[in-house]
């Protein structure tokens, strides 16, 4: 926010209107005459019709212009930023997305399941606040795309940056949740959770999704799942993220619910079923606020002045003015 010290010197803009007639039209104002001689048309004191009547209006344009910008910095211009400082430790969330295969169903309309996720996922970070968020994604195998981070705005580009298949074609749920628990397992946060979004089955890795939420059970975090999608036959298309190669066809999707229940048994946290974008939505806004801390916030404003700008400002332009109609106008007094 702007705001400005001295705003007593704007004042001074009331002298403008008279400067401005006194200048322009007040032809008996006597004195001594600035007349620029390489404009002069031979039939009179006026530049003739050319681009050197333009100049000259230019040079003006640039005079009063320079001078508001300089009564502007006597007025002590400044930048008010305020920010919230939170006192207390917020929630530390771990999400666990799926990116394999068949994510790719079109079952959400418009788009498919994993765009609709990442949208969703989207809309919860920015109704966060406070919290230290980060990312796991898992195919064949998992990897950390985000730490837990405060800057939602880089997580958000992590979450771009996300393709199908791009971890392979297999579904490694239990190392999804070990790498996610790996990275808030040191966390000093009074809650700690992992949100797991899958549309499959557990066929790959090493950990078992159950050993994964034993694991989490003793770091005391807590595992909310969710799993995406409608029963039945559901068209999919798929784009090779190596060769641009497009399939299309048809899934039936029947993960393990018992499975996804049981990992939220496990650690006290909860299981949801979204077969829609809009059940996707509710779940998201259950979890939102099923957790929530108290947290104490201070905010802190911080000035910034912005005078000398303006003060550089206006003696460019009124330099510019002068330094314009002496060395191309050639004016003389």
């Amino acid at each position: 926010m702007l705001s400005f010290n001295e705003p007593g010197w704007f004042a001074l803009f009331l002298m403008f209107p008279v400067l401005l007639w006194a200048r322009f039209l007040w032809r008996k104002r006597g004195g001594r005459i600035v007349f620029p001689y390489r404009i002069w048309g031979g039939d009179g004191f006026r530049p003739p019709k050319t681009w050197l009547r333009i100049v000259v209006i230019f040079t003006d344009l640039l005079y009063w212009l320079g001078s508001a910008a300089l009564i502007a910095a006597l007025a002590g211009p400044e930048i008010s930023v305020r920010e919230e400082v939170y006192l207390s430790r917020g929630i530390d969330i771990m999400i666990v997305l799926d990116q394999s295969p068949s994510m790719g169903a079109k079952d959400f309309p418009p788009v498919n399941r994993f765009d609709t996720a990442r949208n969703m996922i989207r809309r919860f970070i920015a109704g966060r606040s406070g919290d230290s968020i980060g990312l796991v994604s898992f195919g064949s195998d998992a990897v950390l795309r985000c730490p837990p981070t405060a800057d939602y705005a880089w997580l958000s580009e992590r979450i771009d940056e996300l393709e199908l298949r791009g971890l392979g074609d297999d579904t490694a749920i239990g190392m999804g949740l070990a790498v996610a628990t790996l990275h808030l397992a040191n966390s000093s946060a009074a809650e700690k959770i992992i949100l797991l979004l899958t549309d499959g089955d557990d066929n790959a890795g090493e950990i078992r999704p159950e050993m994964a939420a034993r694991l989490a059970d003793d770091q005391k975090i807590r595992i909310y799942s969710i799993g995406i999608g409608s029963e039945g036959e559901v068209p999919i298309e798929l784009t090779d993220p190596e060769t641009g190669f497009v399939t299309r066809g048809t899934i039936v999707t029947n993960f393990d619910e018992d499975q996804l229940r049981s990992l939220a048994d496990i650690t006290g946290g909860g299981y949801w079923r979204a077969s829609s974008p809009g059940a996707l939505e509710t779940v998201f806004q259950a979890v939102d606020a099923l957790e929530s801390v108290e947290r104490r916030v201070t905010v802190r404003v911080s000035n910034r002045p912005v005078h000398r700008n303006l003060i550089i400002l206006g003696f460019f332009l009124v330099a510019a003015a002068y330094l314009i109609r002496k060395l191309l106008l050639g004016e003389t007094p």
